[in-house]
């Protein structure tokens, strides 16, 4: 189970930095209809959301919430509108809808993980 966990962490950790850099490389030699101003938001929303995903800070999951709204919110929009209006699927916006919110389940299931431990060793 920890293997498995620990896969589910690199692999969500490796689609952030992914995420990241083609935002750095869109900021620098822009390709896309998408303005500047949305790749920078992009760039510091996934920087947000891996490292909150990576550190254990304080109010860690809200941290995670509030970097996830704009990828979250963008990404839907733009699958949704390629989806009913051109009939396409948009893998990498559907990857961004699903996986956005298993990392979320896998902070929150990391600080659950932490309480649990933390109240064993408490002495009364």
């Amino acid at each position: 189970m920890k293997t498995a966990r620990l896969i589910i962490r690199i692999l969500i950790s490796v689609f952030l930095v992914i995420a990241i850099t083609v935002h750095v490389i869109e900021l620098l030699h822009p390709t896309l209809s998408e303005p500047v101003w949305s790749h920078i938001v992009h760039l510091i929303s996934y920087s947000l959301c891996l490292f909150t995903f990576l550190r254990e800070v304080r109010f860690r999951l809200l941290l995670y919430f509030i970097g996830t709204i704009y990828p979250l919110a963008y990404h839907t929009h733009c699958f949704a509108t390629q989806l009913l209006e051109f009939d396409k699927f948009n893998t990498i916006c559907f990857l961004v809808i699903v996986i956005l919110p298993l990392a979320a389940l896998v902070v929150w299931q990391n600080k659950n993980a932490l309480l649990f431990k933390a109240e064993r060793f408490r002495i009364s």
